[in-house]
Formats: structure tokens, sequence, C-alpha cells
């Protein structure tokens, strides 16, 4: 069963948008008129993180499965549907304000979004993608669902940014990830962290010993 609501950008007049990108939808409103509906706005998370109505205009619909989504009628063959997470009165205005458990109904609407709807090429686009926080986002995801189809992609960015001497702390997520598996490959890769590279960080080189222990 297919559980979707994506759009996809056919115009980036707006900076914020960018063309042919396809975009997931938390909430939208649409007018239904003779069984037909018509999007007027579209709630989305742009290419700066920020979660704002664009005018349905800029985007066609790629899948239109609004099962996981509570749809409610707000005036005469006008409607609104939310990601049903976080379809509960009040929550922008909490999410914008950061109060409440808000901020983590969106996190858990987005991860319930993101498993159900991204395919492993998107997922690795975002991987090797310049969002630092879409990259921990889904590291994080991989990481509590206990996802090893990653495997050789994150050993293989690891590898450059040590090559390159760019690991820092902020890359622990990817070490992090590589130690909840028991697999060859990254065994191989640990002893060869530790062969080469002991004295580069020492809170990556304390996940990389524990994986050991």
């Amino acid at each position: 069963m297919v559980y979707r609501m994506r759009v996809q950008c056919i115009n980036n007049r707006n900076l914020y948008i960018t063309e042919n990108k396809i975009y997931t939808v938390f909430e939208g409103e649409f007018i239904q008129t003779n069984g037909e509906k018509k999007f007027t706005l579209l709630k989305i998370e742009d290419d700066y993180g920020s979660i704002i109505p664009y005018e349905a205009q800029f985007f066609s619909v790629v899948s239109s499965n609004t099962e996981n989504y509570v749809i409610r009628k707000i005036e005469e063959e006008k409607y609104k549907l939310t990601h049903k997470y976080i379809s509960y009165k009040g929550f922008w205005s909490m999410l914008y304000e950061e109060v409440g458990a808000s901020l983590d109904d969106f996190w858990a609407a987005k991860k319930d979004i993101y498993k159900r709807e991204m395919t492993k090429e998107e997922m690795k686009g975002i991987l090797v993608g310049v969002n630092d926080n879409e990259k921990d986002f889904i590291l994080e995801l991989w990481i509590e669902n206990k996802d090893d189809h990653f495997i050789d992609e994150v050993i293989e960015i690891c590898r450059k940014k040590l090559h390159e001497h760019k690991v820092t702390e902020s890359n622990d997520l990817l070490f992090k990830y590589l130690n909840e598996f028991q697999d060859d490959r990254v065994n191989d890769f640990f002893i060869e962290y530790l062969t080469e590279n002991h004295d580069v960080n020492e809170e990556i080189n304390k996940i990389v010993c524990s994986y050991f222990n």
C-alpha cells in the first residue's frame, strides 16, 4: 500500500524551491467540485528548511495518496489535509514557537513520510548533498531503523573525509551509523581507521573502539 503526498516544482520563481525537485507535503488546501480536486496551497519544507505554505501553481502533484493524512472541511467545497501526526489544533503555531511536543511530533511525521516515500536513490542523494541538517536526519533515521543498505556509501564518504583531513566531531553520525552493524565491510574499515588515522578525532576514536568491545 502506498502512503504519500508528493509534488514536483515546475516553476522556481521563488528562490527557496528548485525546479524539478520533488517535495513532500505536510499540509495542503484544496477545492473539490464535482469530484475534482484542485490544490491551492501546499505546506512543504523548502530548500532552506522552512516549513511554509506555497501556492500550488508552482507544483504538479506526482503522488496523491492521502491515506496517512487527516482531511477536514474548512468551508464550502474547500478542504485541508494534514499529516496525521501533526493534525491537532494549534500545531503550527506551537511548532513556530517551539513549545510543547510540537517539534517531536513534526520529526515523527517527517520520519514517517521519509520511511514510506523516499526511494533508496533519493536517500543517497541527500547523503551526498550539501544540506547538513538533512544528512544528519537521514543518518539518524537509518540508525533508528537499523537500515544497512547504505554501508558502502557511508564508508566511501568517511574514507574521502579522512583522505582530505576533513573529519570532525560533526561527522560522528557517519561513524555511529557504521557502528550499528556487525559487518565485514565495517570491521575492515574500522581496522583501517585505527591503523592509519587513530589520532584524527577523540570522539570518533571512541566510537570506532567501542565497535570491538
